[in-house]
């Protein structure tokens, strides 16, 4: 008997906080819908409504008090499926920072192998630097990734030399591309917190340079914009 009573207090402790739960997500649909009817369908003036109560109060429990951003973030992840939003893949160009790397050599080999590794993409599964590898193997005859023309430069100096072989000059490379992309990651989320959206999902597919982005609640045209804003700054 002392169990089921156990049972029941923990049921109803369990439906009140759902109850609680859910009526900053009711809220925070409410707010959002009256923002989308006073704007008609200008998602710039939509965007302004709802950023004019960031820190105004809207929501009255009784006992406690929230502004708009309270109540955003108490609200529910709802998901792509239920509140729709924006789900895009982004290609970090691994093509720019081989050239970065070499410091935009002219060498025609190395320039060849990019072209042909973009070639191959086209009917591709291999990341891009494999697909470069490959290329470069093809045409290097007598030239090698450690040339003065190409990976030992100035920007690698203490981290590849003249003596290295091929093999030992790939894991320094890949290490390389590998933190550019974690660096263009970490800006890509900073830049979304700072809109303030809810639940964003950003993550690395892999070693592939892509990463995916799903922004619930998120309308297109408030990317752009945010974007152009960023651009501007």
């Amino acid at each position: 008997m002392q169990n089921k009573g156990l049972v029941k207090l923990f049921a109803l402790l369990f439906g009140l906080v759902s109850i609680y739960q859910l009526s900053f997500t009711f809220k925070n649909s409410s707010i959002e819908s009256n923002a989308a009817a006073y704007a008609k369908g200008d998602s710039v003036k939509e965007n302004t409504y709802l950023d004019s109560l960031a820190n105004e109060e809207v929501y009255n429990i009784g006992i406690a008090k929230y502004t708009y951003n309270e109540v955003k973030e108490n609200a529910m992840n709802l998901g792509l499926d239920l509140k729709g939003g924006v789900n895009v893949i982004l290609q970090v160009s691994v093509k720019d920072i081989l050239k970065g790397l070499a410091n935009n050599t002219t060498d025609p080999i190395f320039n060849k192998a990019l072209d042909d590794a973009s070639e191959l993409q086209k009917n591709s599964q291999n990341t891009y630097l494999e697909d470069f590898y490959t290329s470069f193997e093809a045409i290097k005859g007598d030239a090698k990734l450690a040339s003065p023309d190409i990976f030992y430069t100035r920007a690698l100096d203490g981290e590849i030399d003249g003596n290295m072989t091929d093999s030992e000059v790939k894991p320094v490379i890949s290490r390389k591309i590998d933190e550019s992309i974690v660096s263009a990651f970490e800006v890509l989320r900073k830049r979304i917190d700072e809109f303030g959206v809810t639940s964003p999902n950003i993550q690395r597919m892999g070693n592939s340079g892509r990463i995916l982005v799903e922004l619930p609640g998120v309308k297109m045209q408030s990317v752009l914009l945010n974007y152009y804003k960023v651009l501007r700054n």
